[in-house]
């Protein structure tokens, strides 16, 4: 059992020790200089009153005690009187310079703490987007969000802000027990002793508990988030269905869950204290009872007394505090092992994003014949056979390609393994010829411009939408025109918005018609002047008159750049240079609208 704990305490210090090694080890290291010199002056605080304690009680025998005379050599001459007052004077000197360290060390570590938690969050964000497009397919939102806000803040507050605060108290009790050993040994050994077992004791027995409570909030917090994210993001459809209720009972059986658990946090972190007052303060007259029932002269003991008592009234608190932190760690130990399994996720080689960290800007990877794909293979992780098997097909420069097939047959696939989203298992993609890889998958994707079936737009304006992730400084506004134009939108921005390109679109570009976001889309794939320009079922949503205007702005392209389109309707491919037929993860056939003989249809059944 006590190899288990030992294991578990060494663990948790590594985890938190590679958490916060990379946000520097000179701020940690001052971090405990801090904490080192709050234990020292605690010390001197409590010992400058023996002499004041000393001289009030008997005068004479403080200076014939060696200590006294080490003082006197070293003062001029005083009475009594001004003894006893410089005396005080130190006294109170040292408790306001011992508690000003102590307030300055509190700034300190909490300083240390939320610094650490933004860079934390940073971090763990970018850990997270360097994760490979698979990985975010398979985890949920809600957990991610709930990673780098609550996780990271509970983490911080609920166990590093403890843990320093359990090593100030800890180090600050020992040099108390070492002050009181000088004093009376006896008892500050007992003392010790049993203020070690006592919290010991209820440590250990309310161990399962606590670390019970804590899986238990793990699951909690998870579900509450994941529903609440469910609950927000579904609204409209809530709403038309009228299931509000039922989506908000989902979230409140999590929210009790947290609610019920959370009760007990302070019972676990706070009952030994009201036991061991009354215990300590017990001690305290039992030993006073035996002095009087020795006869022993008091005016000896009061020195020492007050010492102790000081000593005590400083050394509880800090028993009780790093007992508060250490089942406060537990408790929040759950935070932790998310933020760093996180870590450890984004250290996978399966879920690790190929292309290293790299500025905004980046130039577009040049090519001028064609892009090959040979022999691809891909299977997702919880299927049980390929999505893509063996498929090869060239994509000559400025040509109209259509992939057409039916719902499974892998087109979005295979257009996310284009876009370098997925990684095939076998196979390899030659853009003319060089192989797409690490090293240049950053430079194909700026060559590209990607129109999806949902447009995921900003609560941000206009111009922000299309320059998609540019500063507003680094837009170009006469690029901003251009683009709309050609995506036939600019007319409405400029004459229906009431702050033209400045407008906000509202949240997911709510006030906006379906037609509208798609044109918003297209603008940004154009923004940047791709070579490649691909649509993802960009128009299945739209009407047939939308649709026929979105295609037509497309079509103005042909011949500038190399389009690739994924299609439902087959209305929207007839001028496509060559049509891929695909099934079973393969081309079934390729060939025009007319070789491949649609004729009249409208979709693909």
């Amino acid at each position: 059992m006590a190899g288990t704990e030992k294991s578990k305490v060494s663990d948790f210090l590594r985890k938190a020790y590679f958490l916060a090694r990379p946000y520097g080890r000179k701020r940690l290291i001052f971090v405990f200089i801090v904490i080192l010199a709050q234990g020292l002056f605690q010390v001197i605080g409590v010992t400058s009153i023996f002499p004041f304690l000393a001289l009030a009680a008997n005068p004479a025998a403080f200076k014939d005690s060696s200590v006294g005379h080490i003082l006197l050599n070293a003062l001029p001459p005083l009475s009594d009187a001004r003894l006893i007052f410089f005396a005080g004077l130190f006294a109170l000197i040292m408790l306001l310079l011992s508690n000003a360290l102590m307030m300055a060390g509190e700034i300190v570590r909490t300083r240390y703490a939320h610094g650490y938690a933004h860079w934390l969050r940073l971090r763990l964000l970018d850990r997270m987007l360097q994760n490979s497009y698979g990985y975010f397919l398979n985890t949920n939102t809600g957990e991610l969000l709930k990673k780098t806000t609550g996780d990271v803040y509970a983490y911080v507050s609920g166990v590093l802000s403890p843990l320093l605060e359990g090593v100030a108290r800890g180090i600050t009790s020992i040099f108390l027990i070492l002050t009181l050993v000088l004093v009376n040994p006896g008892f500050a050994i007992g003392a010790a002793i049993a203020l070690g077992i006592f919290y010991s004791l209820i440590y250990k027995i309310l161990r399962n508990r606590r670390e019970n409570t804590s899986r238990s909030m793990k699951l909690a917090n998870r579900g509450a988030m994941r529903e609440a994210q469910q609950l927000l993001g579904g609204i409209k459809p809530i709403k038309v269905h009228g299931v509000e209720q039922v989506f908000l009972n989902r979230y409140a059986q999590h929210s009790a869950i947290q609610a019920t658990l959370q009760k007990w946090f302070p019972i676990y972190q706070n009952a030994p204290r009201y036991l061991i007052e009354p215990l300590a303060f017990g001690a305290i007259v039992i030993f006073v009872l035996l002095l009087s029932i020795q006869r022993q002269d008091f005016s000896s003991f009061i020195p020492m007394l007050g010492v102790m008592a000081m000593a005590g009234y400083r050394l509880i608190p800090n028993f009780q505090l790093f007992y508060g932190s250490a089942t406060q760690i537990t408790l929040m130990m759950h935070s932790m092992e998310e933020v760093y399994d996180e870590f450890m996720t984004a250290e996978e080689p399966d879920t690790l994003e190929l292309i290293a960290r790299r500025p905004a800007n980046v130039n577009q990877l040049e090519w001028s014949n064609a892009i090959r794909l040979e022999k691809i293979t891909f299977q997702y992780p919880s299927t049980k056979s390929p999505v893509i098997n063996g498929l090869s097909l060239k994509i000559p420069k400025n040509s109209f390609i259509a992939f057409v097939g039916e719902t499974g047959s892998g087109k979005s696939t295979l257009v996310d393994i284009l876009l370098g989203l997925h990684r095939p298992q076998s196979g390899r993609i030659m853009i003319d010829e060089l192989e797409l890889a690490r090293d240049n998958m950053r430079p194909w994707r700026a060559s590209i411009g990607y129109v999806p079936q949902e447009i995921f737009l900003l609560d941000d304006t206009i111009a922000a939408n299309v320059a998609f992730g540019l500063e507003a400084k680094a837009i170009d506004e006469e690029q901003l025109r251009t683009v709309t134009e050609v995506a036939q939108i600019r007319e409405f921005i400029e004459s229906e918005l009431p702050d033209g390109f400045q407008s906000r679109v509202g949240e997911r570009g709510v006030r906006l018609s379906g037609g509208q976001r798609q044109r918003i889309g297209l603008a940004r794939a154009l923004y940047h002047k791709p070579a490649l320009l691909v649509l993802d079922e960009a128009t299945s949503a739209l009407d047939n008159a939308t649709e026929s205007a979105l295609m037509e702005a497309i079509e103005a392209l042909y011949g500038q750049m190399t389009l690739v389109v994924i299609a439902h309707r087959l209305t929207t491919i007839r001028r496509a240079d060559q049509i891929f037929l695909l099934k079973d993860g393969g081309v079934e056939r390729q060939g025009t609208f007319e070789e491949l003989g649609f004729g009249d249809r409208v979709e693909l059944t």
